[in-house]
C-alpha cells in the first residue's frame, strides 16, 4: 500500500466542523464536515461527489458546530471560495462518502 505524501505548503490543523458548500450559481447545496485546514486550503467529507476543478462557495455552519479542537478551528476560514483539487470515495462507507481536498481562491481579507 502506498504511503500518501503530504503536499501542503503550510502547517495542517485538524478541526472537525460542519460546513455548507454550494456551486457558484447556488443551485446545488451540499452539507459537509471539515477534517483539517491550512493557510491554503481545507479537506472535508461529504456524501456528494465533487469534480476536480469545480469552484465552490463554503461557509461554516455555526448553528450545529461540533469542534474537536476549538483552538485549531479558530484559524479556519468561516467563508470563502475554493477550487476542488481532488475527490476520493471512502471505501466501505454507506451511504457513499467522499473525502475532498480544496484550495482557497485568493485574495482573502
Amino acid at each position: 500500500m502506498e504511503k500518501s505524501v503530504d503536499q501542503r505548503r503550510t502547517e495542517r490543523f485538524y478541526c472537525e466542523s460542519p460546513i455548507v458548500c454550494s456551486s457558484l450559481n447556488g443551485k446545488s447545496v451540499y452539507s459537509a464536515r471539515t477534517l483539517n485546514h491550512c493557510e491554503s486550503g481545507l479537506s472535508f467529507i461529504t456524501q456528494t461527489p465533487l469534480k476536480s476543478g469545480m469552484m465552490i462557495f463554503f461557509r461554516a455552519d455555526t448553528r450545529t458546530q461540533r469542534r474537536i479542537d476549538a483552538q485549531a478551528c479558530r484559524t479556519m476560514r468561516g467563508t470563502g471560495l475554493a477550487q476542488i483539487r481532488w475527490c476520493r470515495r471512502i471505501l466501505d462507507q454507506e451511504p457513499e462518502t467522499y473525502c475532498v481536498g480544496a484550495e482557497y481562491v485568493e485574495p482573502y481579507p
